[in-house]
């Protein structure tokens, strides 16, 4: 059995160490965006806590790249890189598939409306990338 300390210092380490996940973001978005992402991880592993490698990987990894798929897809979204209501709809379905993974299939997630509503605030160019990762983080934290 693995020291549990050691698979979450695993994690954060693999996510930190991939600036493809942040690299279209400014230093405070990408910064914000990073710790959504470990703070995540981090209880998602907490979750594993007892198990053996091989079971902890099972439920970890996909999990852990549906984080990935999630910070990368919300980095391009702040970063600007879907410019049209018509460009956000797969988007916000990605989301809330990864979503569904990440937190599980019975979790209380942001209905697709409210998740519109968010990822339509950037068009308005006063939200800068960082404010609006606040306030995805924000519809996520109420919906939980």
């Amino acid at each position: 059995m693995t020291n549990f300390g050691a698979r979450i210092d695993r994690v954060i380490e693999e996510m930190t160490g991939n600036e493809s996940l942040l690299e279209m973001l400014d230093t405070e978005a990408a910064t914000e965006m990073l710790n959504w992402g470990i703070a995540t991880a981090k209880s998602i592993v907490s979750q594993t806590q007892g198990l053996d490698d091989f079971a902890a990987d099972l439920s970890l990894v996909p999990r852990l790249k549906a984080i990935r798929q999630s910070m990368r897809s919300i980095g391009n979204w702040a970063a600007g890189k879907y410019p049209d209501v018509a460009s956000r709809a797969p988007l916000r379905d990605k989301l809330l598939q990864n979503f569904k993974v990440i937190f599980g299939q019975d979790s209380h997630l942001p209905s697709a409306d409210k998740l519109d509503d968010v990822l339509n605030q950037v068009d308005d160019k006063t939200n800068t990338p960082n404010q609006l990762i606040l306030k995805l983080k924000q519809l996520l934290e109420e919906s939980q």
